[in-house]
């Protein structure tokens, strides 16, 4: 594996230092406890898809969708975990994506997928967790990986246990835990014409950017869509293009040209994730102050005000 240039090593060690710094001020919460506002809760409610043909609409984390179809609990290569949230929902072409990628773990020796969330069955904002998954095209792999075969008891499957495959202040994988099946497996999800790009840790990308030649063209190609992002040290999210059946969902802009293994790119992203880190503590510092006021059995969120969905999301909300 080649070692990221002096640069790159700057920026990336730059970018965990504001990562560390930025989100100290973020209060404590027990898991799962909600943090949107009360309205969002009314998509976590609803326990059936909308029934229609798989329609996705708005944008992925102003969206929902009608006729989406549960991906099954266990399959050949995967297994999901948390059903108890009810957060296994997508899009036909979603879960197909799941389906052929366990397969191909399966027939690879990569060992047994861990699913973590896709969307409830109608999309929507949900209560804890997400700013996106919304509509349908979404869906965390964590990167622990399970024997070839083997499955989580029952208790373990609703208590999983999340690895980071970052250290503290590291500029690369965790190289005790980061294997070539996991670079493999993040090219394997990147080459898919279906997949629009994924996120993972900074580090991760760096540790990919070593690894796969990004000025050979076909890497370029892949090694895109892999967009560096805080957090994402334990699995890396997937999301789809918009499906040709849904006009209305709104796509998101495509990555630019090149690898993104260059300082410059590097630099860019340090920057977008201090603003994001720096606005994430600003609504925190802002939501503390205003639980002091009300009632300790009230909600708010930790992000932004809840975003508009597309009026056509209240129909499929309220739909039987």
């Amino acid at each position: 594996m080649r070692a990221p240039g002096p640069g790159v090593r700057f920026l990336l060690v730059s970018i965990v230092a504001i990562a560390v710094g930025a989100a100290a001020p973020v209060p404590a919460r027990k898991p799962d406890a909600p943090l949107k506002p009360a309205p969002d809760a009314a998509w976590a409610k609803v326990t059936t898809p909308a029934d229609g043909p798989p329609l996705v609409m708005g944008g992925y984390t102003q969206g929902c969708i009608q006729g989406a179809i549960a991906l099954p609990l266990d399959g050949p290569g995967y297994t999901v975990l948390r059903p108890q949230r009810l957060r296994f929902f997508g899009h036909p072409v979603l879960i197909q994506v799941v389906q052929d990628l366990g397969a191909w773990a399966d027939a690879n020796g990569v060992g047994t997928l861990l699913v973590g969330d896709l969307s409830q069955p109608r999309g929507g904002p949900m209560s804890y967790g997400h700013a996106s998954h919304e509509a349908g095209l979404d869906v965390d792999i964590w990167l622990r990986l399970l024997p070839p075969g083997q499955r989580l008891s029952d208790a373990e499957r609703r208590q999983p246990t999340a690895i980071s495959f970052v250290r503290a202040g590291a500029d690369m994988a965790d190289p005790r835990l980061w294997r070539p099946a996991h670079g493999a497996l993040v090219r394997a999800v990147a080459q898919d014409p279906r997949v629009a790009r994924l996120f993972v840790h900074p580090a991760i990308k760096a540790s990919l950017c070593a690894t796969y030649p990004p000025e050979d063209t076909g890497t370029a190609r892949w090694l895109r869509k892999v967009r560096p992002w805080y957090g994402h040290d334990s699995h890396i999210h997937i999301r789809l293009n918009c499906p040709v059946d849904s006009p209305a969902c709104e796509p998101q802009t495509p990555p630019p040209p090149g690898a993104g293994c260059d300082v410059e790119t590097f630099s860019w992203w340090r920057e977008e994730i201090a603003r994001w880190l720096a606005a994430k503590a600003r609504r925190a510092t802002q939501t503390a102050a205003r639980a002091d006021t009300r009632d300790d059995s009230a909600t708010d969120s930790v992000t932004d005000s809840p975003q508009p969905l597309p009026q056509a999301c209240q129909a499929i909300l309220n739909s039987r």
